[in-house]
């Protein structure tokens, strides 16, 4: 159990959470843009600060020069709390003594107990913005930005026999995105009957992995090791933006990323939770055998927004709604066709003053933000499903990030 409480404090240098036993699909890479979360995650239309990086790529075109000096985001999900309290008060005292020194109804009720707190994920995020730029000038947009990640989740499920077992996973990402996009309204003279960008984006991708997969009777609390496997790629992304289609305000996205090869993992280091022994390289090859060579899944993702005219109320510097589909997975398998629905609405009062609030996967989110040219402090929280079906498996997520620079 150690493990699990390890694995949600990870800082595997730099780190993004998927789920777990069935690896059937890889998680993509996701900057962390709380705007878009906090929106019900509708970014295909509605351009955000880092949607150029993590989004659609055809939104570089819509600023002018910002940068980001530093940020950091830090975020917890599920029922980490309570299971914190669980391990901490029953079951951690309960493997320091033995659980094989237990009567056999206290251990199947300290089991039964594990798995009802435990069942659902729990998750620790931690990220930071190192320094990125975007620019147009004209009818040409670029920009760099590098992205570190660090995240973990975990949970308890039923093992066989009644037996808890840890399904623990930590992911480390630190992604490079350069991004380049042309106006083609403003390319073409205007002549377009609507506004028209398109977008290219490459990304190079660093990644660390760890899993831990155990009954917790086979754990052993004096020599117990995670094992970190790392590899690297690059993915490719595009996309389009329309603004003013048909009428004023309405403007359409599309945008197709995750799109390269397959990451193959070679050993890195390990890392000690309890012990001194020697590394387990049967445990090693069984991880790398598992993760290399998942292929990624490409991910589609359309989009409609409106944007309000802002002489409608006093005070009202933007409004906008917005709604999205597509095609990722918060889950390590194939969800239903609502599950990838988004929707949401912001508002920024005097120019200092965002709020945003929306649905996804049939979830409330909601966030609040702060701004000025120097600094910005937002919050988000918001649903994640990870299960296949709406409402099968929900876990809500709060998250809170300080990023400085020219914004």
């Amino acid at each position: 159990m150690r493990v699990l409480l390890a694995l949600l404090a990870l800082g595997l240098a730099p780190v993004s959470a998927q789920t777990f036993t069935s690896d059937a699909r890889e998680t993509p890479i996701e900057a962390p843009d709380l705007a878009r979360r906090a929106a019900g995650g509708a970014v295909a239309a509605l351009p955000t600060l880092d949607s150029p990086f993590a989004g659609n790529p055809a939104h570089i075109t819509t600023r002018g020069l910002t940068i980001n000096v530093l940020g950091a985001t830090v975020g917890v999900g599920g029922n980490a709390r309570e299971t914190y309290d669980f391990y901490d008060e029953r079951l951690g005292p309960a493997i320091e003594r033995g659980l094989d020194t237990l009567p056999s109804d206290s251990l199947s009720m300290l089991y039964r107990e594990a798995i009802t707190i435990g069942s659902s994920s729990k998750t620790a995020d931690l990220a930071v913005l190192a320094p990125s730029v975007r620019v147009s000038f004209g009818a040409v947009g670029v920009g760099v930005g590098v992205y570190g990640r660090a995240a973990s989740s975990a949970r308890l499920v039923e093992g066989g026999g009644g037996i808890p077992q840890i399904d623990a996973y930590g992911q480390g990402d630190v992604s490079v995105p350069v991004v380049a996009g042309l106006d083609l309204g403003e390319a073409t003279g205007g002549t377009l009957p609507f506004g028209l960008s398109v977008g290219a984006r490459a990304t190079y991708l660093q990644r660390r992995i760890t899993s831990k997969t155990d009954p917790i009777d086979a754990l052993d609390p004096d020599d117990e090791k995670l094992y970190v496997l790392k590899g690297e790629t690059v993915r490719l992304g595009a996309g389009l933006y329309a603004t003013d289609v048909g009428l004023p305000g309405v403007d359409l996205g599309a945008e197709i990323s995750n799109v390269g090869g397959a990451v193959d993992y070679e050993f890195d280091r390990s890392i000690t939770i309890e012990g001194n022994g020697a590394d387990d390289q049967t445990e090693i090859s069984r991880l790398q055998t598992r993760f290399s060579g998942r292929e990624p899944q490409a991910i589609v993702r359309v989009g409609a927004a409106y944007r309000l005219p802002i002489n409608l109320l006093p005070g009202i510097a933007e409004a906008a709604v917005a709604v999205d589909y597509t095609s990722a997975s918060t889950a390590d398998l194939d969800q239903s066709f609502q599950a990838g629905l988004r929707g949401g609405a912001r508002v920024r009062l005097a120019g200092v003053l965002d709020l945003r609030a929306g649905v996804s996967q049939g979830m409330p989110s909601a966030g609040v933000g702060l701004r000025t040219r120097f600094a910005r402090v937002e919050y988000a929280t918001y649903g994640v499903e990870d299960g296949r079906l709406l409402g099968q498996a929900q876990r809500r997520n709060h998250v809170v990030q300080l990023r400085l620079g020219w914004l």
